[in-house]
């Protein structure tokens, strides 16, 4: 289970140091290739965080951003870089790299416009990896907490390179499991909720999917577009109970 791991101590550390506040932007680093990875900026390693790193309160400005694949002892400790580059994460922007399943590293980035990237929208995990809603099953609730202000949906390029790497997962099982931190780290349309459900096989796999999407996506009350994602009578019955029952 690939792990999220949130910096506290940078954090507090660039709070204190950079005053930088109101220009601060956010990077995050995904990796859904097959291999760990390494995690490295501005030269400082993150060696708990070698599938996912989420940097909030970053400086504006640029910012060396080193991802290895580590071959191990059978390979002499040998690491292969697969990203090397300067990211200038412009004031107030959101800049997300991801790390696709052929090792290809591809770059997003949004202005934030409000706190729904902030703490009130992310699933964070705290240091024993429980998720602070105090809920382990489904993300953070919509809307964000502390905000009367819409969360901005996933850039269609960084939702088409999420589907094609679900497209290449042979079984719901690993497909799940990309799946689900991706979900924690944005926030959908639920037209785009329905394109994901149908890329699942089976119809407990889809169900558990929209069950978790639904607490992330922008138009709950569009939400009824997941239905036609589903063959049986009974599904579609079971996502409308926890529709309604949803807090």
């Amino acid at each position: 289970m690939k792990k999220t791991c949130i910096q506290f101590l940078l954090l507090i550390v660039l709070a204190l140091t950079a005053h930088a506040g109101h220009n601060d932007g956010i990077l995050t680093i995904t990796n859904l290739s097959r291999q760990d990875v390494l995690i490295e900026v501005d030269g400082r390693p993150y060696p708990e965080c070698n599938n996912a790193l989420i940097l909030r309160d970053l400086p504006a400005g640029n910012h060396l951003v080193k991802v290895y694949i580590d071959k191990g002892r059978a390979f002499g400790n040998r690491r292969i870089t697969i990203y090397n580059k300067n990211v200038y994460v412009k004031p107030r922007f959101y800049v997300d790299i991801i790390i696709n399943r052929f090792g290809r590293a591809l770059m997003d980035e949004q202005q934030i416009t409000d706190n729904g990237y902030d703490n009130g929208g992310w699933n964070d995990n705290d240091n024993n990896g429980n998720n602070n809603n105090g809920n382990n099953n489904t993300p953070n609730p919509w809307p964000p907490r502390n905000t009367n202000v819409i969360p901005k949906p996933i850039a269609d390029e960084t939702f088409n390179a999420f589907k094609e790497t679900i497209a290449r997962e042979s079984f719901d099982d690993s497909r799940m499991a990309i799946a689900r931190p991706i979900v924690d780290q944005n926030y959908f349309t639920s037209a785009q909720a329905k394109q994901l459900v149908s890329m699942f096989s089976f119809e407990s796999s889809k169900l558990e999917i929209a069950k978790y999407m639904y607490g992330k996506t922008i138009d709950p009350k569009n939400y009824f577009v997941v239905y036609n994602a589903f063959s049986f009578s009974k599904s579609k019955e079971e996502l409308a109970e926890f529709i309604r029952n949803y807090k």
